[in-house]
């Protein structure tokens, strides 16, 4: 699956153990499976839930640049899950 984790939960701050997020995903007729592929999904990952219902908000308004009519294609759904520790560092090469 391809994917595009833009946020890695790891490395949200917050005193919480859990993570929210938002998880895109691109609609069956949408052209931009054929750059994409079909299985590409992406997160963003929020410290609570209200950060992530903004961000939600704004994900799916109609964009200040846009034609007039233009409207977001993906299809946003709301995601959690218990907060991963902290990405690791790789030793240098």
């Amino acid at each position: 699956m391809t994917t595009s984790e833009n946020t890695d939960p790891g490395r949200i701050r917050s005193g919480g153990e859990r993570v929210y997020g938002v998880r895109m995903t691109l609609p069956d007729n949408d052209p931009f499976r054929l750059v994409l592929g079909d299985d590409w999904i992406s997160f963003r990952w929020f410290a609570s839930e209200s950060e992530r219902d903004a961000a939600l908000a704004q994900m799916r308004r109609e964009h200040q640049f846009s034609r007039l009519g233009d409207t977001p294609t993906l299809i946003y759904e709301r995601a959690e899950r218990d907060k991963p520790p902290a990405p690791l560092k790789l030793p240098a090469a």
